[in-house]
């Protein structure tokens, strides 16, 4: 009897485990399709790291949702909106940079509260449905008003 229930247990874990792998397929249920976001950010033309960036939908269409990005000290990032690393819902976007205190949150709250004070401007970012990848952020100091005020390169 107990051989009986043991093999049973083992039996529906291997099941479970298999249905779980065949049913999702990558994105997961209720998740948005992600594409790739990388690049490097600079601000005032110097590259710019150990900071956040918070990548704001412009729109609520369905599946849209906030992505976030740690940028590296040479200004290097790639774009989460699920797991690390895993890129950004195709889409319309204003870019913030969030401070070193923030330290790695995804908090949006805490994120919000990190740029109130900054004066850095924002920048709008359209991800096409292939993504971007090694593009160029550049921001400038809302005191700096030489060029403009934050622009995309790489499109």
């Amino acid at each position: 009897m107990a051989q009986s229930f043991w093999k049973y247990v083992v039996l529906t874990a291997v099941i479970s485990v298999v249905a779980g792998c065949l049913g999702d397929s990558g994105a997961g249920a209720g998740k948005a399709k992600t594409v790739p976001l990388s690049g490097k950010i600079t601000l005032d033309g110097k590259p710019h790291g150990n900071v956040n960036l918070q990548f704001l939908p412009q729109s609520s269409d369905a599946g849209v949702r906030t992505a976030y990005a740690q940028v590296e000290a040479d200004g290097s990032f790639s774009a989460t909106t699920y797991v690390t690393g895993d890129g950004i819902v195709a889409g319309k976007y204003s870019v913030r940079i969030g401070s070193e205190a923030d330290g790695a949150s995804t908090d949006p709250a805490k994120m919000m509260a990190a740029v109130a004070g900054a004066s850095i401007e924002t920048m709008e970012l359209d991800v096409p449905a292939e993504g971007l990848t090694d593009i160029e952020l550049k921001f400038k100091s809302a005191g700096n008003k030489a060029g403009a005020a934050g622009g995309l390169l790489g499109q």
